[in-house]
């Protein structure tokens, strides 16, 4: 029995050995998620007859985020996965975004070539449609028609303690802040409007 006792405990060494060998291995693989052993005791009617390994968990928390040089290199930061499905349709869950374009389709893929997938929009300004059966994502090269600017706004925090002062148009220093926003027209052409402000009173 001793001998049973020391094998098994060789054999989850083997085992955790495997498992960590796997993670070096894979430390430079994009998505990847070490895992770990987890033991458990073995008895037969109250004598312990060694240990196995009871299952290897993997760790689903965030790796390092690394800046990349492509557009459609990207990266899930907190729970979930990237969706995809190969051409006879089965689904896959991912968490590599190294992704890139088919030629032929234009359709987002993986290095597999497996489509990334996710809700249709439709409609302009685009609405994302929640709960649709998701679809391969890809980026036509059509144009698009110019949507021009209708509404803005701007967060800005004033400061209160600024002098009042009266704002002269013709010199843009006597605002009290002063900023920009970028607007578009009906041909789509971007627009800067200057915008300044002057404090008349307190709080005002």
């Amino acid at each position: 029995m001793s001998f049973d006792q020391a094998v098994s405990g060789l054999n989850a060494a083997s085992e955790q050995l495997d498992v960590i060998g796997n993670n070096i291995a894979n430390s430079s693989t994009v998505g990847f998620k070490a895992g770990t052993i987890a033991f458990a005791d073995m008895f037969a009617g109250g004598t312990g007859l060694g240990t196995k390994v009871s299952s290897t968990l993997q760790d689903f928390g965030n790796g390092s985020l690394n800046s990349s040089s492509r557009a459609l290199d990207v990266a899930i930061s907190g729970n979930g996965f990237f969706r995809v499905q190969d051409s006879s349709g089965s689904v896959y869950f991912s968490r590599n975004g190294q992704f890139t374009l088919d030629g032929a389709t234009r359709n987002i893929v993986n290095i597999q070539g497996m489509q990334l997938t996710g809700y249709p929009v439709v409609g302009m300004p685009p609405v994302i449609q929640q709960g649709a059966d998701p679809v391969p994502l890809t980026i036509p090269e059509t144009a698009m028609a110019a949507q021009q600017t209708t509404v803005a706004s701007i967060i800005a925090n004033l400061n209160s303690s600024d002098a009042v002062q009266v704002f002269y148009p013709a010199s843009q220093e006597t605002a009290n802040y002063k900023g920009s926003i970028t607007v578009y027209d009906t041909l789509g052409n971007p627009h800067n409007i200057g915008l300044y402000f002057e404090k008349t009173g307190d709080n005002a």
